[in-house]
């Protein structure tokens, strides 16, 4: 399992690198991608803290510019790529014990927190590729099979 979350790891950084690219290029009001693609970082950085006992950096939504969302995003792929090379398969079953931003404590397994980490980034990506329709600017192909042709 580990091999496989860490292939939607690396599509996930290669999908927001596009979108970033898109948003860098588009004509019109960049807001509500960027806010989409700041809440994806955010949700890393939370998931990633909560996984190792410490605080996230980063609130739910920030706000963060174009530039700040690449550097932001060069780091966190990174811990995220190692936190996936540090975890045996026994990791995987250790749950996490947090409280979500409403309070309410939960224990969940590792491997469902990085699947929810993985697969709630392309939710807020198709909400990013839908603000840059909105704008008038093209949406961008960030689908897996896409990234796994170009490997």
């Amino acid at each position: 399992m580990i091999p496989y979350l860490t292939r939607l790891a690396t599509h996930g950084a290669w999908a927001d690198g596009r979108l970033l690219a898109a948003a860098g290029t588009a004509a019109g009001d960049t807001t509500v991608v960027l806010r989409e693609l700041a809440h994806v970082r955010a949700a890393q950085d939370i998931w990633l803290a909560r996984i190792a006992g410490r605080t996230p950096t980063l609130p739910v939504w920030p706000t963060l510019t174009l530039d700040e969302l690449a550097t932001r995003g060069t780091v966190l792929d990174a811990a995220l790529l190692d936190a996936l090379a540090g975890l045996t398969p026994d990791a995987l079953g250790r749950e996490v014990v947090y409280a979500n931003s409403s309070g309410t404590t939960f224990r969940t397994p590792v491997a469902d927190v990085l699947l929810h980490l993985l697969t709630h980034g392309q939710y807020h990506r198709g909400k990013a590729n839908s603000a840059l329709r909105a704008i008038g600017a093209e949406a961008v192909n960030v689908d897996f099979i896409t990234w796994q042709r170009s490997q």
